[in-house]
């Protein structure tokens, strides 16, 4: 590690979705070491079209950063003829080197919120040793995403339970398919990630849909409309419904919140986050112990 202090850097992908940023800094800010906000600065999406970001997000996240751990960086990340997935990979690599190697590498998109995130590096702080020689102890940990579907008035649908995977950390930042990296010891952790991800207005919806690394995975018009139909009649007909994995989505639940910031607090509240643990056996965790000194 270049620098030993900073052994929990986190790397955000800043597109058209800038807004809910500031939700996730909420989390991530006061335990993490170091932070970088990554974004296009042709202000294109990865399908070519374009965004901008007003100039006063950049001025309130420079507000908040009162301990000068926040760098952005700026770079071209659209190509022409480029399908989409593979710039998404690109990008992520790109913030990688800029993070630059050592410590724990947590990319995380602005519309997640790692909830209790302070539970999470202890954790990590606490397995450092994986750190000293990564190319003898390559790991990566997968967390619990839990899936905004649609918002309402009343509040949100929210897919059930929270078993799909998320990948999230690792120490060895090289990356092959969006944040899946490339070395792959995975362990998982039972730590909740909860994602905005559909939980948004219809025009959000679309933007979405047509801009980000799956547009041209399935069959996203469809899917946008069975998304649109969805209400509090139909609700428990969706089940095995994620549009390339099924067995991701099982169903949905309805919980009741007034916003986006109530439906946090509720859920950590629900759900409070136990202390992590390495899920290992004692001689597996000697052997990655000993490793790391060769």
């Amino acid at each position: 590690m270049r620098n030993k202090k900073n052994i929990i850097k986190v790397g955000y992908l800043l597109s058209y979705d800038y807004k809910f940023i500031f939700n996730s800094l909420k989390q991530t800010y006061d335990t993490s070491d170091e932070i970088f906000i990554c974004y296009d600065k042709d202000g294109k999406t990865w399908a070519g079209n374009n965004f901008e970001i007003p100039e006063k997000v950049f001025a309130e996240i420079r507000e908040l950063d009162h301990q000068k751990k926040i760098t952005f960086y700026a770079d071209t990340f659209y190509i022409e003829g480029e399908n989409t997935i593979d710039l998404d990979t690109r990008q992520r690599n790109m913030l990688a080197q800029k993070m630059k190697k050592g410590g724990w590498h947590i990319q995380i998109d602005s519309d997640e919120y790692p909830v209790n995130f302070e539970k999470l590096t202890s954790f990590l702080r606490k397995q450092k040793y994986l750190l000293r020689n990564t190319k003898k102890t390559p790991v990566n940990f997968f967390v619990n995403f839990v899936t905004l579907f649609k918002q309402t008035e009343q509040g949100f649908f929210v897919v059930s339970p929270y078993t799909e995977s998320c990948f999230l950390i690792t120490n060895v930042p090289h990356y092959i398919n969006a944040r899946l990296p490339k070395n792959d010891f995975i362990l998982k952790l039972n730590f909740n990630n909860i994602h905005q991800s559909w939980a948004r207005s219809k025009e959000e919806i679309l933007q979405k849909i047509t801009n980000w690394g799956h547009n041209n995975d399935f069959d996203t018009s469809d899917f946008y409309n069975k998304w649109d139909n969805l209400n509090t009649e139909n609700y428990t007909q969706f089940k095995n419904f994620h549009p390339l994995y099924p067995q991701d989505w099982q169903k949905l639940e309805f919980i009741p919140a007034k916003n986006i910031e109530e439906f946090i607090l509720q859920f950590e509240k629900n759900y409070p986050q136990e202390d992590l643990k390495l899920n290992l056996s004692s001689t597996k965790k000697f052997k990655l112990w000993f490793k790391s000194f060769f």
